[in-house]
């Protein structure tokens, strides 16, 4: 079943994620463009997000709401969902994010809720683009987690560098889109770190794919998408 094929890449995919995110790696996935699912520049607030240093002072229990957005771009397959009038191997894909987060350190549930909405299909190079209807959720019933690491205060070619608590996620949000007739099964992985002072951004890799609900496949992904995303706190 395509069910259990998703279910072990989706794992895999989160141990990669995780791996990327501890290292303070992120991949724009080769995304050009500027094209805005909310009215904002992606690159410019991506950019900003992305000079802050990582926490140093992660909280050992944080309630907030995040805000930003994510972009990702078609690097395997195709899918119907873009139509006729988008190239699905150049389709670039903008969406609103809105991320409430709710964590105790040691906590094991998942702490994480929201939706990613505002979803845009453009093709690169072009200004043909669709609407994408529907909304992203965070996924229950996938991977999630919060951590926070402590790395001790220490000498470093004799200058005191003082104690740091860092910060890391990983979550999982699905749902279904639609381009009239055309509609996809969406799944997509986020993960990275906490950025700036007491986890006021998050930042890092987004991967995934569609499948096409029409037109079964053995894929696993009719369109496999990768690319990168930022959030602030309100």
């Amino acid at each position: 079943m395509k069910h259990a094929r998703l279910s072990i890449v989706i794992a895999s995919l989160g141990v990669a994620t995780v791996l990327s995110g501890c290292n303070g790696s992120s991949s724009t996935g080769g995304l050009v463009g500027g094209v805005a699912g909310g009215g904002q520049d992606f690159e410019t607030a991506f950019n900003a997000v992305s000079q802050k240093a990582p926490t140093s002072d992660m909280p050992t229990s944080l309630k907030a709401s995040y805000e930003g957005q994510m972009k990702v771009g078609v690097n395997s397959g195709s899918a119907q969902i873009f139509g006729t009038d988008i190239d699905a191997n150049s389709a670039e894909i903008i969406g609103d994010l809105a991320v409430d987060v709710d964590w105790t350190d040691g906590q094991t549930t998942n702490p994480f809720t929201g939706t990613a909405s505002n979803i845009v299909a453009t093709e690169a190079g072009t200004s043909n683009s669709v609407k994408l209807d529907g909304t992203l959720t965070v996924d229950q019933g996938l991977p999630a987690s919060l951590s926070r690491t402590t790395i001790p205060a220490q000498v470093v070619a004799g200058v005191n560098v003082p104690e740091q608590n860092t910060g890391a996620m990983l979550f999982h949000m699905s749902g279904r889109l639609s381009n009239g007739e055309n509609e996809g099964d969406a799944t997509l992985q986020f993960g990275g770190n906490f950025m700036g002072p007491g986890a006021e951004s998050m930042l890092g890799p987004v991967s995934g794919g569609i499948n096409d609900v029409n037109n079964p496949s053995p894929q696993i992904f009719d369109a496999g998408v990768g690319g990168t995303f930022y959030a602030n706190k309100k």
